[in-house]
């Protein structure tokens, strides 16, 4: 019984480490639109999306001056 539950951590784990499935796509897409990925888009910035999940939520890109 024990093993099982120390599976069951291991898959847990593993699940927190890497990136949700369509994470990759969505970086090169923020990449394709001049953007970056960051957990905090900078003040003269705009969020113009999501880059994964939890750690880099936004895609931020540069706000054109008027």
């Amino acid at each position: 019984m024990r093993i099982f539950f120390l599976i069951f951590a291991a898959f847990i784990l593993l699940a927190q480490i890497f990136p949700a499935r369509g994470a990759l796509q969505r970086q090169l897409h923020c990449n394709k639109m001049s953007g970056r990925c960051e957990a905090e888009c900078l003040d003269f910035e705009e969020k113009i999306g999501g880059c994964r999940a939890e750690l880099t939520p936004f895609c931020c890109k540069k706000a054109r001056k008027n």
